[in-house]
């Protein structure tokens, strides 16, 4: 059956005309506070095209933060919805206990861009349960509880992700569970150990030897890190940092998992999954935010012989692998096959970086620019010789960009790194309109200095 939308059949209060204010009321009578929102004078979106948002009032924002690195096709791109449109007239859910071709198709998708060896997926709804389900398999398949995780790293919000995150999220007293251990990442302009690289002898990386040697029973179930940070503020290490961490986790018998949840499909630019910049081979990658581009999707990739263990009694996702969902992940990953969008974020990458370190060159308030791609981190500071964290004034530079039409992310331990991770729709004429409102809003930041 194929149908034709008849907007007389959409609730009528979805299609009501709402002002800014009614909307505000309804959330705060009803919203948990857990449901929070970037600006003191929160912003309403009703419409997107590309890399641009619009507002209930018409206005338009460059969007520079895409979801928080989610919404990697722009929107409204006419693939993407001709194939949820297509998909939701004929099937959208039933359960992965019965076979479907989306299902099908996306992970036979999924093994054709992973790196070599790397061909079973299992997929979930978001990127803190692929990260769980990982973990889980790996200590199956090793049999050992011990997991080594990153400091400043960022893996979700369920129990075990939580837990393996340090980001500055503990907001209450709460206890690791047994077999998480944690080490140093390669946070070049805040080294833990007050070096400076490269005559550091990365002492970082092989730093994870000692935490395996005095904190385990000398074997481990897994590493897992992200290429480049995130929410920990756009930190990248140097290459070597992971390829170091690499051998001496299979050293020890560990399983290496590449959390991809920010940095896959294309994101970094070139490849499709940061690790790949690195010359290391992941065991797992785990995945989601642009993997659906806006529909909520997760899961991991795998090698076959840590998977074949990993049966429906040992996980289970009611949702993972829906129809709706797999057909929206099919189609982006043909978007970014099609329009070249490995080569674009690489190009439009360059162009973002160069602009961002002239206003580096010009403005005191910028310590560090970083990333790689279009996953970009500008890090700003009081005093560059102090480094002190300008976590205050990072709020007016996001209230002036959002006044001018900008939208920006921010991260960091300290919430004063200024994230850029944009839809791959940007374009240059985008990028440099975004550099002339960063400009203004830098130079009234750096009055209260």
């Amino acid at each position: 059956m194929v149908f034709v939308v008849n907007e007389e059949l959409v609730p009528k209060e979805l299609t009501k005309k709402y002002s800014q204010k009614e909307i505000l009321e309804i959330e705060k009578k009803y919203l948990a506070p857990a449901v929070g929102h970037y600006y003191e004078n929160p912003v309403l979106f009703v419409d997107g095209d590309g890399a641009v948002l619009k507002d209930y009032s018409g206005k338009e924002y460059i969007d520079l933060f895409a979801g928080i690195c989610t919404t990697i096709t722009g929107y409204n791109h006419p693939k993407y919805v001709s194939t949820l449109q297509w998909q939701a007239e004929r099937l959208v859910y039933t359960s992965s206990l019965y076979s479907t071709i989306p299902y099908a198709v996306l992970v036979k998708s999924l093994a054709e861009i992973a790196p070599e060896g790397l061909t079973r997926s299992f997929i979930v709804n978001s990127g803190s349960e692929a990260n769980e389900a990982a973990l889980t398999m790996s200590r199956k398949f090793t049999k050992n509880p011990y997991i080594i995780v990153c400091q400043r790293g960022y893996h979700g919000r369920t129990t075990l992700a939580r837990e393996l995150s340090s980001a500055g999220w503990r907001t209450f007293p709460e206890a690791h569970p047994p077999g998480v251990r944690f080490t140093p990442y390669g946070y070049c302009y805040r080294c833990p150990f007050g070096k400076e690289h490269p005559g550091c002898n990365m002492e970082c990386a092989h730093y994870v030897r000692e935490v395996i040697r005095t904190q385990t029973n000398n074997a481990i179930a897994a590493f897992i890190a992200e290429p480049i940070q995130g929410v920990g503020g756009i930190v990248q290490p140097p290459p070597e940092y992971f390829q170091i961490v690499h051998e001496i986790v299979k050293e020890y018998d560990g399983i290496y998992i590449s959390d991809e949840v920010q940095t896959g499909f294309g994101r970094t630019g070139g490849k499709w999954w940061g690790i790949q910049h690195t010359g290391v081979d992941p065991d797992i990658i785990t995945m989601a935010k642009g993997f659906g581009s806006g529909i909520p999707i997760g899961g991991f990739i795998s090698r076959p012989e840590v998977a074949e263990g990993y049966t429906v009694t040992d996980s289970f996702a009611t949702f993972g692998g829906n129809p709706l969902s797999c057909a929206a992940a099919v189609a982006v990953i043909e978007i970014i096959k099609e329009e070249n969008y490995l080569e674009k974020a690489a190009k439009l990458g360059a162009h973002l970086k160069k602009r961002v370190d002239e206003l580096k060159e010009s403005h005191k308030i910028i310590g560090d620019v970083r990333g790689q791609g279009m996953m970009l981190g500008i890090e700003l500071v009081r005093d560059r010789a102090t480094k002190e964290p300008a976590n205050q004034e990072i709020l007016t530079v996001m209230e002036l960009c959002r006044e001018e039409g900008l939208l920006i992310g921010k991260g960091g331990l300290d919430n004063n790194v200024i994230r850029l991770q944009p839809p791959l729709e940007l374009t240059d004429a985008q990028i440099d309109q975004a550099y002339t409102i960063l400009d203004g809003a830098f130079s009234k930041a750096e009055k209260s200095l």
